[in-house]
């Protein structure tokens, strides 16, 4: 265990020294703590904020085509909002009903809804957007039962499905609603929506400049300009949180020790959730179809394949510890593409995790036995798999998790590279992945067998016909109560599901928690769980913002 922690440390220590570049000369060091002086006092207005908690978006601020909704929903609205205890109420929608065969959502919109720049908002626009999504096939938003928007009124409209979807709510909460008349080719790079902003100035690769819209029927912003500072790197990001130039600054778990003076630190729990995906079906010489991301690839995992290898794995892996010597504290347990949300099974939270023994007991005891190289081997097969990962702030898990296989007699062989470079071998090797939403369609899709292979969803080729008829039957539920029971039950009924007491093909690890240096005097109040795909999440909670 020692060698384990060794190897993550020196990699933690890395990080920290490479933050360092750039610091400022009355900066210190003392251990891993980082002593920075630097001025308290804004040299702004207080009624205008510099902050640096996102990434800058490449294909703009369009919810037709962004997956990331909380980034283009800065200037655009929906039909329904989560509010942030995460409960679906309404927005543009005054009410809506569902009809009796639950294929039609009938919307009425609210009075007086308008623009930024000040036109009307009408069901013609809801309906364009809805229907441009659906011919966009916009990724990310579900409207895989969608099947047209139709006009009732200039305050009402249809949504028509092709079969019953209770989840379709989050749809409504998560696709943004452009003008009819205003969109065009490259409409993302000068939005204009409905939403708390407006744009007023974007210098691309450098910063981004909003103010309140003044249409805008929701909770008024209690600020008059927005600056959004865009940074290429984690480095550039910490030099600039150590002048203490922005009021919030979002920066990364290895820094969690740095200090700067007149800011305090607020870590945000998520479900940015941390997993590894194994192939659940050997390599029988199947190759992916051209509806995948890497036709031709190979699928399935000799290895992998047995759940006895998975099932291993999954309680060799101590979370806690993961927490506390890998990711410095910032984190939570994870057992779930959707921990502790409503269609979470909280049945399948209490893993006896970080069990070497027990682990190599399930190995034993499926006919794996441990060679003189100590790499256990079953029908001459080495339990050996390539582990691939595509962000360097992974590295660190990715060494634990192989170096802790190696306990239990597993040979990971961790390998760092882009998206396109792994792109043919999602399929038959291990990834780590980064998933976690708002979302039920997630797990879904993740699961389901009808997504094998599609987009990066369900690489493993998982299917079970359980699970799938679990899934049909809660999409078809009547209510939420039951299209949540249905999906737990998928997790685990009892005697079966996904979960890593039934099937297992996740190695679930972690939801890492979001950091943010915040300028003292600034109360943001109470935040909403962020998701994975969090750009802006953190602004959902604007209207409670105040300084002391």
């Amino acid at each position: 265990m020692k060698k384990i922690l060794g190897k993550v440390v020196g990699l933690l220590a890395l990080s920290l020294a490479l933050t360092a570049c750039g610091a400022s000369k009355d900066e210190s060091k003392t251990g891993t703590k980082t002593e920075t002086k630097t001025q308290v006092e804004t040299s702004h207005p207080k009624d205008e904020l510099i902050l640096g908690i996102g990434s800058e978006p490449e294909k703009g601020f369009d919810p037709i085509h962004e997956a990331s909704h909380s980034s283009s929903l800065l200037f655009h609205s929906s039909l329904l909002k989560r509010d942030l205890d995460l409960n679906i109420v309404n927005d543009l929608a005054e009410d809506y009903k569902i009809s009796d065969d639950k294929l039609t959502y009938t919307v009425t919109l609210k009075d007086g809804l308008k623009f930024s720049d000040g036109t009307d908002l009408t069901a013609d626009d809801v309906v364009f957007s809805y229907n441009k999504a659906k011919e966009e096939n916009t990724a990310g938003i579900n409207l895989t039962r969608f099947v047209k928007a139709e006009k009732v009124d200039d305050k009402t409209l249809n949504l028509v499905l092709e079969k019953p979807d209770i989840s379709f709510t989050t749809t409504m909460a998560s696709l943004g609603i452009v003008s009819k008349d205003k969109y065009k080719d490259g409409y993302g790079q000068n939005p204009v929506g409905s939403g708390p902003f407006k744009l007023v100035e974007w210098k691309k690769g450098q910063e981004m400049i909003v103010a309140p819209n003044e249409y805008y029927y929701g909770d008024k912003v209690p600020f008059k300009k927005l600056t959004f500072i865009f940074f290429k790197d984690d480095d550039t990001a910490l030099a600039t949180a150590k002048e203490g130039l922005c009021d919030i600054i979002r920066i990364p778990y290895t820094a969690k020790d740095m200090e700067v003076e007149g800011f305090h630190q607020l870590s945000v729990k998520t479900v940015d959730n941390r997993g590894i995906s194994l192939p659940v079906v050997a390599n029988t010489g199947e190759v992916t179809d051209d509806k995948t991301l890497a036709p031709g690839a190979p699928i399935g995992n000799d290895v992998t394949s047995d759940i006895a290898i998975r099932k291993a794995l999954n309680i060799a892996m101590d979370r806690q510890e993961i927490i506390d010597h890998v990711l410095n504290g910032e984190a939570t347990k994870a057992t779930s593409i959707a921990d502790n949300l409503p269609w979470y099974n909280e049945e399948t939270a209490d893993i006896k995790d970080g069990d070497t023994e027990a682990a190599k007991q399930i190995l034993d005891e499926a006919g794996w036995k441990e060679g003189s190289d100590g790499i256990s081997e079953k029908d001459g097969v080495k339990a050996k798999f390539d582990l691939y990962y595509a962000y360097q702030d992974r590295e660190n898990l990715a060494v634990y998790f192989a170096e802790k296989a190696k306990e239990i007699g597993i040979d990971v062989n961790p390998i760092y590279g882009d998206w396109d470079f792994f792109a043919d071998k999602m399929y038959s090797q291990a990834v780590l992945f980064g998933w976690g939403g708002y979302d039920p369609l997630d797990m879904y899709y993740s699961y389901a067998s009808k997504f094998r292979g599609y987009d990066y969803y369900n690489t493993n080729f998982y299917a079970n016909e359980r699970v799938d008829k679990y899934f049909e039957d809660g999409l078809s539920a009547d209510n939420l109560e039951d299209f949540y029971d249905n999906f737990k039950k998928a997790q685990w009924d009892g005697e079966n599901g996904f979960s890593w007491k039934g099937d297992c093909p996740w190695v679930w690890l972690v939801n890492e928690n979001h950091l943010y240096l915040v300028r003292d005097g600034l109360e943001l109040g109470k935040t909403k769980i962020e998701p994975h795909s969090s750009r802006y999440t953190l602004i959902d909670s604007i209207a409670n913002w105040k300084w002391e």
